[in-house]
């Protein structure tokens, strides 16, 4: 999400302030790109699988997962 904000604002076009926001919880620039690329491969198998949008932004599936409340049922 940090990345697409900095892109639409035009003040991080090659998301370099979104890799530098994911550094300081130890993420290097690697792990960040690798964390990237999956939620674009998880976005295409899901499109793939018809569970989700095809061409939607992996933003979206990041959002899903990050602000979901997950509770147990007992």
């Amino acid at each position: 999400m940090a990345a697409a904000v900095g892109r639409e604002s035009g003040h991080n076009v090659d998301d370099s302030v979104a890799a530098w926001l994911w550094s300081d919880g130890r993420w290097s620039p690697h792990r960040y790109q690798v964390y990237l690329s999956f939620m674009h491969a998880a976005c295409g198998q899901l499109a793939a699988g018809g569970v989700w949008p095809s061409g939607v932004a992996p933003d979206l599936l990041e959002c899903a997962l990050f602000t979901t409340s997950w509770e147990s049922s007992s």
